[in-house]
């Protein structure tokens, strides 16, 4: 958890990044053409769809962008050898989950008058850390990448000669952005002037110990992408790595030039007067496992509505869509054994121990305007460690309790090694299955 300073920071972001040469290595999610995956189902080697513990991020392909590397994978460099346990995973994604459900219901009962203290507080949700830069000279940091906060923090540094101290508050001097190729040429430099982000004291947790704060992506004012937008155009994608790779993120005109392979789904306005809280709202219409179409009323994803986000790692769906995902699920499992037990939130888990290759279910959300994302590997099943003895759907229902609204989220687990674009000006986001090359 970290506190921000009493006032905002009034500074210059200076994104550095590197023209990383690298191919990602996209295991346990196979491309595939017209007649691979026809019927719905996959082969797939189970031990693809354990977690890899050596970075395979090779020095070859790749494109221009923010490296993105998994918080506790082998390429972050972030200090954390030893990923949580499933239960600390799952508990943290939970809070994440409450977080956001109380911020729809601040908002749906129209009590947001003193929401904007919650800013306040953030939680260490998000798995994913991008590499930049701030002050003069740059002093580099990890920040985690998220879709679901619009206030960029981080930890200050008296290093920077744009620091002042005890303020919060370092002096307005106009710092570039530089974008550094791998010739270590550099492209022309666009400032930013008076870019405003938070400075963070008294961190705990994972903030301090290799994760310096958060580069927050959301539609608020003080967003990165709304400060930003006399230049990117409110324009930016990312591919979410595996544990074992490096993904990027682009803005602008980098991110636009992928957009003619990509399906788009328009941005929707959340419930009642949701919108203000800076999510990413697009309408879920229903689920398909397997070729089999759930037949899901897409109003049952509709209020208080569906999000995508960065930071929440399982996706959740309202309970009369998970049931009937889990159940077509475990049909088109039928041959395979279930595990006994449940891990954390998922409660549909399997031995594949002594399995080769497994005949997955293909699992398709479908968006609205036709944009169908196929989900396959590790975007469908959750392993631990070496132990294919509990292997578990990568989905979860939201609470029973009928008190509260609870949102649709999908969730970062599902968003792996596509390509995911958000084009605010142009109101709609866009997803494509080619990975982090």
């Amino acid at each position: 958890m970290a506190t921000l300073c009493p006032s905002t920071a009034i500074y210059h972001l200076l994104f550095s990044s590197l023209l990383l040469f690298f191919s990602c290595y996209v295991s346990g999610i196979p491309v595939y053409g017209a007649e691979e995956g026809k019927d719905g189902f996959h082969s797939t080697p189970v031990s693809s769809l354990l977690p890899k513990n050596k970075c395979s991020a090779s020095a070859r392909g790749g494109s221009q962008g923010l490296p993105i590397t998994q918080k506790y994978g082998p390429c972050s460099g972030s200090g954390h050898s030893q990923p949580p346990s499933p239960q600390e995973i799952f508990g943290r994604d939970e809070s994440r989950v409450s977080f956001i459900n109380s911020k729809c219901n601040q908002y749906t009962s129209g009590n947001s008058k003193n929401h904007a203290h919650n800013n306040n507080l953030f939680d260490e949700g998000g798995n994913f850390l991008v590499d930049v830069a701030f002050g003069t000279p740059p002093q580099k940091f990890k920040l985690i990448l998220d879709t679901g906060s619009s206030i960029t923090w981080t930890h200050i540094s008296s290093a920077s000669s744009t620091y002042s101290f005890g303020s919060c508050i370092p002096s307005a001097v106009e710092n570039n952005y530089n974008m550094t190729y791998g010739d270590e040429s550099t492209s022309p430099s666009d400032v930013f002037p008076k870019f405003q982000f938070g400075c963070g004291r008294n961190n705990k947790g994972d903030f301090g110990s290799g994760v310096d704060g958060m580069l927050e992506l959301g539609q608020g004012q003080l967003s990165t992408v709304s400060q930003t937008a006399s230049k990117f155009k409110k324009v930016f994608s990312y591919c979410l790595p595996e544990q074992n790779s490096i993904g990027s993120l682009l803005f602008g005109d980098e991110a636009t030039s992928q957009s003619p392979s990509l399906k788009f789904t328009s941005l929707v306005n959340g419930h009642g007067t949701l919108q203000e809280s800076g999510y990413y709202f697009v309408n879920l219409s229903d689920i398909s496992v397997g070729n089999e179409r759930l037949n899901i009323p897409s109003s049952v994803f509709a209020s208080p509505g569906t999000i995508i986000d960065s930071g929440t790692v399982i996706t959740r769906l309202p309970q009369q869509a998970y049931s009937a995902l889990k159940a077509a699920f475990q049909k088109a499992m039928a041959n395979y054994p279930l595990s006994n037990g449940t891990l954390g939130i998922l409660d549909t888990c399997y031995n594949l121990s002594g399995t080769k290759d497994v005949l997955l279910p293909e699992i398709v959300l479908h968006f609205g305007d036709g944009a169908d994302v196929r989900l396959n590997g590790k975007r469908v099943l959750w392993g631990e460690n070496d132990d294919a003895s509990r292997l578990c759907l990568a989905f979860a229902g939201n609470s029973k309790s009928t008190m509260n609204l609870e949102l649709t989220i999908i969730g970062n687990r599902q968003q792996v090694s596509l390509t995911v674009l958000y084009d605010i000006q142009g109101g709609r986001i866009g997803f494509g299955d080619n990975g982090c090359s």
